[in-house]
């Protein structure tokens, strides 16, 4: 058919995660992408054969020198991307993380240019935080997760590596 464009098509997972401690929350200043020089709530692309949680383990890890562990799911991000001949379906799941250890420390310069445990009420208002770290942060501080982990195990048939469930 003339005319008609064919798209490639390919798909992205990505994690982030609301820490907060002592009314706080912490921010990353990114150094690159249609962000370059905001700030934003720790997070990044799911590897293969990574869990979620282990990602935002992860990625956190990685971005700040914390260590902190998923308490639930407060959201997801979904969209597609379209440029060129590229069709991207996009899936971003948010966690609320809870402190373990560890100091600030950045591990990857060429992604992250600053850290900081950034007041709530100040994050909320500074323009040079994403709107979407915004929503995410306001869902943190708004009432438990939406999604908790299931403690008790679920029988599945199938083989996995990992196996999370949360619900609601």
């Amino acid at each position: 058919m003339e005319g008609v464009r064919s798209l490639k098509k390919i798909q992205s997972l990505s994690v982030g995660g609301v820490l907060i401690k002592d009314n706080k929350v912490l921010l990353v200043q990114v150094n690159y992408g249609a962000n370059k020089g905001l700030w934003m709530i720790p997070g990044g692309m799911v590897e293969a054969g990574e869990s979620l949680e282990e990602a935002v383990i992860r990625e956190i890890k990685e971005e700040t020198g914390f260590t902190a562990t998923p308490l639930g799911i407060i959201g997801m991000r979904c969209g597609v991307k379209e440029w060129n001949d590229t069709s991207e379906t996009t899936i971003h799941v948010v966690y609320e993380m809870k402190y373990v250890s560890g100091s600030m420390k950045a591990l990857d310069e060429n992604e992250i240019s600053n850290i900081e445990f950034v007041p709530i009420d100040v994050a909320l208002s500074d323009p040079n935080v994403i709107e979407l770290s915004k929503a995410f942060i306001r869902a943190a501080c708004n009432s438990n997760p939406a999604l908790s982990k299931q403690s008790k195990s679920i029988n599945t048939n199938t083989r996995y590596k990992t196996y999370d469930v949360y619900t609601k």
